[in-house]
């Protein structure tokens, strides 16, 4: 299934994520591709206050937001889009498949979403042990992901036609060394892949399609869906999630 849909907030387009995966089927694939507010979006285990300018995100109305999967912080906003896949454990169609191993999760989303970039007439590449995909130019996609029993899901963003500048100073991390369970971003120079968002939603569904054998059919989030957003929202909109410890700060369901 195809879904094409952002929600109406930062937080609530983070709720939308993880009820995806929560409700895809065991035998289901949904993609979806959607567009954010300038936000920041950091790493399950990480300290935003080390991961992003936090005093300047409040006092411009920046959203700071904890993700449900791992990984380092990454700018939301005009100019980028972004995408997630979500493979149930029964699924299985050519090299997507459910794997207990996150660096083959990792390998098989970014072989579509850079067979996508290269139908557009562009090229890029995945580099493994950061889990990003390189132009010649810089990083245009930061990925993470996570992996359960019933499925694996997997989420990136895509650098198009955003404001470098602002993407750096906002994911530029203090150099400040913390104990090793807090995750760290990896900053490099970032560059945008010059594609227009339609084509690329295109090209990434006829990927898809193509290793599938079978069309995307596109749909609005079900009700199981949004039931699943709305019983998760408060804590996604919490500040203490978000910007406190996460391993100590309390959470609301």
């Amino acid at each position: 299934m195809l879904l094409l849909e952002g929600a109406h907030d930062a937080y609530a387009n983070l709720a939308l994520e993880e009820a995806v995966f929560i409700n895809n089927g065991r035998d289901a694939l949904t993609l979806r591709v959607w567009n954010n507010e300038r936000s920041i979006v950091i790493g399950r285990a990480q300290l935003a206050r080390f991961e992003t300018d936090v005093d300047y995100c409040l006092a411009e109305g920046i959203p700071i937001v904890r993700r449900f999967t791992g990984g380092g912080a990454v700018y939301h906003g005009p100019g980028n889009l972004n995408w997630s896949i979500s493979v149930g454990r029964d699924f299985s169609a050519g090299r997507i498949k459910y794997a207990w191993d996150i660096r083959e999760v990792f390998r098989v989303s970014a072989s579509l979403v850079t067979t996508a970039i290269q139908m557009c007439g562009r090229e890029a590449r995945f580099e493994g042990p950061a889990n990003r995909i390189l132009s010649s130019e810089g990083k245009v996609s930061g990925m993470a992901a996570y992996l359960s029993k019933d499925g694996t899901f997997c989420h990136g963003t895509l650098l198009l036609h955003a404001d470098l500048d602002e993407a750096a100073r906002l994911t530029e991390p203090a150099k400040t060394e913390l104990e090793r369970r807090y995750a760290r971003s990896a900053p490099m120079r970032m560059a945008n892949i010059e594609i227009e968002p339609d084509r690329f939603v295109s090209s990434l569904s006829a990927a898809i399609s193509e290793e599938t054998r079978a069309a995307l059919d596109a749909r609005e989030p079900t009700g199981e869906e949004l039931g699943i957003v709305q019983t998760i929202l408060p804590r996604y909109r919490d500040a203490n999630w978000n910007l406190g410890d996460p391993f100590t700060a309390p959470t609301t369901n």
